[in-house]
């Protein structure tokens, strides 16, 4: 069984992202002042990128950090698409 580090809701285990969060604490992402992220493959083929929430796809955020009620994580390109966010 995996949990996610966050939390402590169970999650689908996973041995190469061990310390991945939950969809739930996904939704909490922020810059560290707080501003809400939303994160994507940056095309078909994949990629990473990241916008801020509130402006509608506009204004990118130009890293992967990200905090979780207050946590420091990291979201990257999963290994078979999709995103992924880990515990730093």
């Amino acid at each position: 069984m995996q949990i996610c580090p966050i939390c402590d809701a169970a999650v689908e285990p996973n041995s190469r992202y061990p310390k991945y969060i939950c969809s739930d604490c996904r939704k909490k992402a922020s810059d560290i002042n707080g501003k809400k992220l939303v994160f994507y493959n940056e095309s078909f083929s994949g990629g990473y990128i990241a916008y801020y929430a509130d402006s509608n796809g506009k204004e990118k955020y130009n890293s992967h950090d990200c905090y979780i009620d207050g946590i420091q994580c990291i979201a990257n390109e999963a290994r078979f698409g999709g995103i992924v966010i880990e515990v730093v």
